[in-house]
């Protein structure tokens, strides 16, 4: 290959070896968590060896938060990371029972060759980590605005604007942790990921029933075949005072921090 050449695309962050094989340089890296774990570690590892790792993380965390600057090589990726249930955590932090919470996992990504994203900016890794704790890389040019789960942002609005739901809850902390886990449900069982899906999902579980999508209603706007995103989130919003206090008074207590 050309000096000219290999110079121009180390520059511009990709570098294919004598393989074809993709390599990607002067990374920052950005994990993002939409489990409802805290996380302590995250390290990706490629083929070679090469790592970039992310230091710890709560629930929804990691937009705009990055570290650099790493070298990755390859399509084949072993995430290991290491976190707790947050609440467990802090419930053993001093019993000697800490170790007994915090998990150790591992992870196999594939991420095909991909072309770079336009711009001038830094080359940012994307690693997305989804309720179910499968995984996604991306690679990006923007540090904000890439969250595909907007946890946080939920949290803070149905915190400030429903307030009074959350008399049994010690702060907005722990209203994130346990809206991780109710997420988890809702992409798992119903691959909600819009904002306004969320939403309306969270507006129900806490201030109306925790166990809401069991009312016929709820359930046929989540099973409808042809659903697009926004449409439960519309659907939810457009019901009625009476069928909102016919859920309420059928089903369990709002907000169980259970999820």
């Amino acid at each position: 290959m050309n000096k000219g050449l290999i110079v121009l695309l180390a520059g511009l962050g990709l570098l294919s070896g004598c393989t074809d094989e993709p390599g990607y340089r002067g990374l920052t890296f950005v994990a993002f968590n939409y489990t409802p774990w805290d996380i302590d570690t995250i390290q990706i590892i490629d083929s070679d060896g090469h790592t970039a790792t992310s230091g710890a993380m709560g629930v929804g965390g990691g937009e705009g938060s990055g570290t650099c600057c790493y070298t990755l090589n390859g399509t084949e990726f072993t995430v290991k990371w290491r976190g707790a249930d947050g609440a467990l955590a802090q419930k053993h932090m001093f019993d000697g029972k800490l170790d007994e919470v915090i998990f150790n996992k591992e992870a196999h990504v594939h991420f095909p060759p991909t072309d770079l994203p336009q711009g001038e900016g830094p080359l940012y890794l994307e690693l997305h980590i989804y309720p179910d704790e499968h995984m996604e890389i991306a690679l990006s040019r923007k540090l904000l605005g890439q969250t595909r789960l907007p946890l946080v942002a939920i949290t803070d609005w149905i915190y400030a604007t429903h307030r009074s739901a959350f008399s049994q809850y010690k702060d907005g902390n722990e209203v994130l942790r346990v809206l991780g886990k109710v997420a988890k449900t809702a992409w798992i069982k119903y691959r909600l990921e819009d904002r306004r899906d969320l939403q309306q999902y969270m507006f129900l579980y806490f201030t109306v029933a925790s166990n809401f999508d069991a009312d016929p209603d709820v359930a046929a706007m989540l099973a409808k075949p042809d659903r697009k995103p926004g449409d439960f989130g519309a659907a939810a919003a457009a019901m009625s005072q009476a069928q909102i206090a016919r859920i309420r008074a059928a089903g369990t207590p709002p907000g169980d921090k259970n999820g």
